[in-house]
């Protein structure tokens, strides 16, 4: 029986994370950055920081109060309670470092962010995994999807391509940087990808 459970990415796809990123660089580093001008997933390289700016930036932007601070996107939210409620498990499945899992949890709960499990995934190789709550992208290959959604362009190739999965990508300035995959969908916006997933029957 195919997989009825669906891929959900939390930075910029669930929450608005890039918007906040731009308020801390804006704050800490007095530099003010327009959104369409993150036109690289790095958002340190996309604001002219430099390394060690970098750095404190990610530092910041995960402290606990940082990450309960940022804006959920309502559309993705009830579009997720439709899935639920139409018989999908939602798998939410972040690229944040292992320390930020209670803030993370607690900031779905806050919201009300409907989903079966939450999963911390090492998607760049940027932190390890060992005696954490985080697996790598290895052990993200055992397991069964039916649908991912994502903003990251890199990640949304390797589903299309390791897991073979159809992945809808909203779009975001970052990810416009080259042709998509055949198997990955590029949408405006969260209310575009529920019309089309009404639409669609994956069972």
């Amino acid at each position: 029986m195919k997989s009825k459970t669906i891929y959900v990415d939390l930075d910029d796809v669930l929450c608005q994370t890039a918007r906040h990123f731009l308020v801390i660089v804006e704050r800490e580093f007095n530099k003010r950055i327009a959104y369409e001008e993150l036109t690289d997933f790095d958002v340190g390289s996309s604001c002219g920081l430099a390394p060690a700016e970098t750095d404190e930036l990610y530092r910041i932007v995960h402290r606990p109060d940082e990450l309960l601070r940022m804006a959920p996107i309502d559309a993705a939210i009830a579009a997720l309670r439709q899935w639920a409620a139409d018989g999908y498990e939602i798998a939410i499945v972040t690229g944040r470092p292992p320390e930020s899992f209670e803030p993370s949890t607690a900031w779905l709960a806050r919201y009300g962010v409907p989903h079966h499990s939450f999963t911390m995934v090492d998607k760049y190789a940027r932190f390890q995994t060992e005696n954490t709550v985080a697996i790598g992208l290895d052990e993200l290959t055992q397991r069964e999807y039916c649908w991912a959604v994502e903003d990251s362009l890199p990640m949304a190739q390797f589903l299309a391509t390791r897991m073979q999965l159809p992945v809808a990508l909203i779009d975001c300035p970052w990810n416009r940087c080259a042709a998509d995959h055949a198997n990955v969908g590029r949408y405006a916006d969260w209310p575009t990808l529920a019309r089309q997933m009404a639409r669609i029957d994956m069972r």
